[in-house]
């Protein structure tokens, strides 16, 4: 049976649903997904800024707070639509009661990548505007230019995680993805040192990461340097490329698990 098309106000509802929800958590929301990555960016930009003055044509911070906007932002929609999804769908079984209503499986779906990036996008922001007030980001359009990448690479994250979840059996299991996903691309990605350092076989498998691809597109935005547009373009059609890719599994996985 072909999939029904996507209806914008069933993945609106379930948008709107995660949003209440975050606004009645919105503190301990804002110290997981803010305060963490800018502690690391505190750390990071003045304690090894103080021995490394400049990497890759620009200031440590600088090149620092690139890859802590791409941190912030995979681990909030990464956790989101993983550990966040599993929860809904498992423990709280409000994916039962949503999928008993007219919402299909992939509006559903929509709807958490949907509220996961917006997400993501917000911890992004914050971390841009404290990098702002330590110097770390010049007064320029370009950082403003991020923001879609930034909004884009989100759902890239928010797909993979639920990859997570429709292969999930039980918590357990995200400690595999988090600990062969997430922290590989916080070290190897690019985050705090140029991948050129790395040994050629590990910068293969890093650009095989979409947060290597991602850092590389927004990282000549944020310092205000020269910027390629042909390779911001093919950064971006390999995001696009992994993100349908990933859904597609999702859903075929959940399809199976909630329906067969």
């Amino acid at each position: 049976m072909p999939m029904k098309m996507p209806e914008i106000p069933y993945i609106h509802a379930v948008y709107d649903r995660q949003y209440r929800v975050f606004r009645k958590l919105l503190g301990s929301a804002l110290v997981s997904n803010v305060a963490n990555p800018i502690l690391f960016l505190f750390a990071f930009g003045f304690g090894m800024g103080s021995f490394i003055d400049t990497m890759a044509g620009m200031s440590y911070m600088t090149f620092v707070v690139a890859g802590m906007v791409w941190y912030s932002a995979a681990f909030a929609s990464s956790f989101e639509t993983s550990i966040g999804a599993f929860t809904r769908y498992f423990l709280q079984k409000n994916w039962d009661a949503i999928l008993s209503t007219p919402v299909t499986l992939a509006e559903l779906m929509m709807g958490e990548i949907l509220w996961a990036s917006v997400k993501a996008l917000f911890s992004a922001i914050c971390v841009l505007i404290v990098g702002w007030m330590w110097g770390g980001v010049p007064v320029t359009f370009g950082p403003l230019i991020t923001f879609p990448i930034v909004f884009l690479g989100s759902i890239c994250f928010a797909c993979a995680g639920l990859v997570a979840t429709a292969y999930a059996k039980g918590y357990e299991f995200f400690a595999y993805f988090f600990t062969f996903w997430v922290t590989p691309m916080f070290v190897f990605c690019g985050v705090f040192f140029e991948i050129s350092r790395f040994p050629d076989a590990v910068q293969y498998i890093a650009w095989a990461f979409p947060m290597t691809h991602l850092i590389a597109a927004i990282r000549p935005l944020i310092a205000g340097t020269a910027i390629d547009p042909a390779l911001i373009a093919l950064h971006t059609v390999y995001i696009v490329v992994f993100s349908a890719a990933a859904f597609a599994i999702a859903h075929r996985k959940l399809r199976q698990r909630l329906y067969d």
